[in-house]
């Protein structure tokens, strides 16, 4: 009884404890956060152990829990009552929370995850109090009858002397938790049940107030989300932003998304400072020296400004946005860059030399030490930020130590700039320093918002710090950045890709939604009028915050997205069916594979770089066209700095790694792109190769005994996939390429195209590699094969009649290429021979110094009738006779 009648909270002198102050995780969240780091030190978490009731289930994604887990900036948190400050949107009122980030999520804005700040208020709806009676057991008790929206009013015993009937007030049902934690289940107080309780604002966390109960304003409905009417706290959306819209990393970005899809007015920060005093450019001169990576430099003057904290509200917003706050002058900067996403960076002017900035390019060894305490060594590829004598900051990613803003400070210069966002991506990967300015430069800035972002931060300095603004800014300008000025739109392709049957007039009217003007009837896709009775093109003109529109199918992207996803009715493609065959090099390249793979091979998929020094390794000669490589602008890994001319050092580094970790008879293939350097001024080529290879098993195997040479392992394998691909191929003995053994290597020609060369690797290759064992390879050229002359593969009935096979074990001369002999076989035998192969090679203890046996197997056929043994005797004759000829063979 004693703790039901202290939970009513009017009833003793010393109600229970509530809150000391309004519970905010870690303040009043109004603030936008690019994830580009840790939250700052000692601020916990924002995210309640649960939901509230309409956002339960919305929880992270992975890739948004794996871009916090490494301090990546994969989104933006976007406040929504900071965003109310911006744009009208359409929660509470017109839709729900959830429609709301429904909407916000087809249109591209992935919402990945709800965080409520604040109260904890889930569970607490809104109650209208029926009627009061006063408690039949104490005087200081109400019984009230409070409709809660769900059926049947309840009855809530309550002690606040100023409920009264009529009143809509905060009710915890039973069931529900308060704030603090406390569980509201039914009661008995002073013999009367109460179903709920009605809430003050301390026992909401909104106040100190425990006198009298929470009357809210307006008429919410009974049962209504108590949280849906209060707003305490705030609603923080993590929103996922694709690379190409570096305009959303921003309030103002988001409002212009909500208002395309919601209408209403964009309400924009006053930005024009009041003026005073000299002219900006006599205190800084701005000049550009790298006009390529600095399209557009502004620079503002504020002198006088007093470096201090800044006041609460700004303090906060930082805080709730992940950012630590420093000094005014500095939390000015970082509030205007989520404000307009602009960053932006301030000088002490009297630490600029000369009085003059420049943008350039680093000087070789050029060092900077920033302002995280760092030194930095800078390439010449990197923008640097300079006076007239030393480096001042790196362009786009962080400012110096030596040119930042101190307490001594008093007179400032505001830096607002576009650099090249590929320049500046490459310098923040290159020194592993991803700041959140970087994360919008290389995403690309507006240009035309360089300007105001700069004046709405020297406003901000005169308000807060004191400053008085310099007449004028100082403005510079390089090489602007490409962009489409127009795009030529037909809306019968917007309708065909889309699956719609959109008017002009509704195409124009969904892109004027999202700031592209529109001229309809502006001129063909010819480039003339508008013929009678066709329907002009559209000429597009895209904003200057979306460098992203450049091509007609941008913007029927952005038609769908305008219309919604959800609703563009699915429809069957309308148009030709006719079938499309493959080109010859695709369908060459398959079969390659597949023959590849069928001769025992498994695939490798290597990285297309290599190290220039594994040409040396291949023994490839400085004249060779292979040494002119492609070279990597911005390799991965600086010894890979060059794009493979052979695709023979990926597949020997493959197997070099294989076999370090004990692996046997390794028998790989490679089938991909090999690059070549064009002459001065042209483009780099490409070509496609395959490279098998082929090491011994130490103990042989079943299937290929440990005497056969590898040698011939490759070389017979290499006959069959060209057989397969339908090649008739030649082997002459010998290769120049300087990989492969002289005294173990040739090459497969199909007429007057080499196809292949293949061998045992070249001793200081293989121990280049490490490859101890006998290792061989075959390297294809699949461009000589696209030349060459292949044979259509014809059908041929399988004959009813018996093979004879006879075996020929001939005496040669060592030096003798048993190709040729085989070629000499199939000429002499005519059409009864179907098959000659090789299948033994002898050397030694009975064979005469100097010769070697090789052992040849017939297959003789005819379709018609039988073979005698006569006739198979005198074609075996002439054989032997006309190789004795040609080649002093003799029979054993």
């Amino acid at each position: 009884m004693e703790r039901s009648l202290a939970r009513v909270g009017r009833l003793r002198d010393d109600p229970p404890p509530g809150p000391a102050q309004l519970r905010r995780r870690p303040g009043a969240l109004a603030g936008l956060r690019v994830r580009d780091g840790d939250r700052p030190h000692g601020a916990p978490a924002l995210r309640h152990p649960e939901h509230p009731a309409p956002l339960r289930g919305r929880r992270a994604s992975r890739r948004a829990s794996a871009a916090r887990a490494r301090g990546g900036g994969g989104g933006v948190r976007v406040p929504l009552r900071w965003l109310a400050e911006w744009v009208d949107l359409p929660w509470p009122g017109r839709e729900t929370l959830e429609a709301f980030l429904e909407r916000l999520t087809i249109a591209g804005l992935e919402v990945e995850d709800v965080v409520r700040t604040g109260p904890d208020l889930a569970g607490l709806v809104v109650g209208h109090v029926l009627a009061r009676e006063k408690h039949p057991g104490a005087d200081r008790l109400s019984l009230c009858r409070v409709d809660l929206g769900r059926g049947e009013p309840v009855e809530i015993v309550c002690g606040a002397p100023n409920v009264a009937a009529g009143q809509k007030v905060a009710v915890a049902p039973e069931g529900a938790a308060l704030p603090d934690g406390t569980r509201i289940r039914r009661s008995k107080i002073r013999g009367v049940a109460s179903h709920g309780m009605i809430c003050s604002a301390r026992e909401l966390g909104l106040g100190e107030d425990a006198a009298g109960i929470l009357v809210l304003a307006g008429d919410p409905a009974p049962g209504t989300p108590l949280g849906d009417v209060l707003r305490a706290g705030d609603v923080v959306l993590d929103v996922a932003i694709t690379p190409n819209r570096g305009d959303w990393a921003s309030l103002l970005g988001i409002a212009r998304e909500v208002r395309a899809h919601y209408g209403g007015a964009l309400r924009m920060p006053p930005t024009a400072p009041d003026e005073s005093g000299e002219d900006a450019a006599r205190a800084v001169r701005v000049r550009i020296e790298d006009a390529a990576g600095c399209p557009r430099y502004v620079a503002r003057v504020v002198r006088g400004v007093r470096v201090g904290p800044s006041p609460a509200w700004l303090r906060e917003r930082l805080e709730s946005a992940g950012l630590r706050p420093v000094n005014d002058v500095v939390d000015v900067t970082n509030l205007v860059m989520l404000e307009l996403g602009q960053p932006l960076h301030a000088f002490d002017l009297a630490k600029v030399r000369g009085g003059e900035i420049r943008v350039r390019a680093a000087r070789p060894g050029e060092r900077l030490t920033t302002l995280d305490g760092a030194e930095r060594a800078l390439a010449p590829e990197d923008l640097v930020i300079a006076d007239a004598e030393r480096g001042l900051a790196v362009a786009g990613v962080m400012g110096g130590r030596d040119s930042g803003i101190g307490e001594a400070t008093t007179d400032v210069v505001i830096e607002s700039a576009q650099f090249h966002p590929a320049r500046i991506r490459r310098t923040a990967r290159r020194l592993g320093l991803h700041s959140d300015a970087s994360y919008r430069f290389e995403r690309g800035v507006d240009p035309e918002g360089v300007a105001r972002a700069a004046d709405r931060a020297a406003r901000l300095l005169a308000e807060l710090a004191g400053g008085r603004v310099a007449r004028g800014a100082v403005e510079a300008r390089g090489e602007a950045l490409p962009r489409a000025e127009a795009i030529e739109l037909r809306p019968e392709r917007v309708n065909r890709l889309l699956g719609t049957a959109l008017s002009s007039g509704e195409i124009a009217a969904l892109l004027a939604r999202l700031d592209v003007a529109v001229e309809q009837g502006a001129r063909t896709s010819a480039g003339g009028a508008a013929g009678p009775g066709a329907e002009a093109a559209l000429l597009c003109r895209p904003p200057s915050w979306r460098a992203d529109l450049a091509a007609p199918e941008d913007l029927v992207e952005e038609v769908a997205r305008a219309r919604g996803y959800d609703r563009i009715e699915a429809t069957l493609p309308v148009g030709p069916c006719a079938g499309a065959e493959a080109p010859p090099a695709r369908r060459l390249r398959e079969a390659a594979r597949d023959a590849l793979a069928r001769v025992g091979l498994v695939e490798l998929m290597t990285f297309p770089a290599l190290r220039e020094a594994e040409l040396d390794a291949l023994r490839i000669p400085a004249d060779d066209p292979r040494r002119a490589l492609v070279r990597i602008v911005n390799p991965v890994q600086s010894e890979h700095a060059a794009l493979r001319p052979t695709l023979v050092a990926s597949v020997l580094r493959a197997a070099q790694l294989n076999l370090a970790r004990q692996a046997e008879g390794l028998r790989l293939f490679e089938l991909g792109a090999t690059f070549a350097a064009g002459a001065p001024g042209a483009l780099p080529s490409e070509g496609v190769e395959a490279v098998a290879l082929w090491t011994d098993a130490r103990g042989g195997s079943l299937w290929e005994p440990r005497d056969v040479p590898v040698f011939f392992r490759a070389k017979g394998a290499a006959e069959s996939v060209l057989a397969e691909l339908g090649y008739a191929a030649a082997f002459r003995a010998g290769s120049a390429e300087p990989y492969l053994h002289p005294g173990a290597s040739g090459e497969l020609r199909v007429g007057a195209e080499r196809v292949a060369a293949l061998g045992e690797l070249h001793p200081e290759t293989a121990a280049a590699f490490d490859l101890a064992g006998p290792a061989a390879i075959a390297v294809f050229d699949l461009a000589a094969l696209l030349r060459a002359p292949r044979a259509e593969p014809r059908y041929r009935d399988i004959s009813r009649q018996p093979k004879v096979r006879r075996d020929l074990a001939l005496l040669l001369d060592r030096g003798v290429a048993a190709g040729d002999v085989v070629e000499a076989i199939r000429k002499t035998a005519g059409a009864a021979l179907q098959s000659v192969t090789v299948f033994d090679r002898y050397e030694g203890r009975g064979v005469p110094e100097g010769k070697v046996s090789v052992a040849f197997r017939l297959e003789l056929q005819r379709p018609d009738r039988t073979l005698t043994d006569t006739e198979v005797g005198r074609v075996v004759e002439r054989i032997v006779k006309d190789l004795s000829q040609r080649f002093g063979g003799e029979l054993r």
